[in-house]
């Protein structure tokens, strides 16, 4: 009768790759956490760009619609005074 026995043996490169593993792993995990940090700030400036460019366009809308409106009330008032003028000349005849 033979017995025959079976030892398991742990690898030394099991435990080295695991450590790797895990190195490759925290890694990856910062690289992504940079590349979130980075994104995050870029998103950051360009919507604080994004807010200053809408104010300054609500900004010269408001001045546009601002001249347009004493264009139209110099143009009222230069009606009235032509309109006036030519009832004092048909008033002269």
């Amino acid at each position: 009768m033979s017995t025959s026995s079976l030892t398991l043996t742990r690898p030394e490169t099991s435990v080295g790759n695991s450590q790797s593993l895990s190195n490759v792993s925290a890694a990856s995990i910062s690289k992504t956490r940079i590349m979130q940090l980075t994104k995050s700030l870029y998103q950051t400036d360009q919507q604080a760009k994004f807010l200053h460019l809408q104010a300054e366009v609500e900004s010269l809308l408001q001045q546009l619609q601002t001249l347009k409106q004493q264009k139209l009330t110099s143009a009222d008032e230069a009606d009235s005074d032509s309109h006036d003028a030519g009832l004092q000349t048909s008033g002269k005849r």
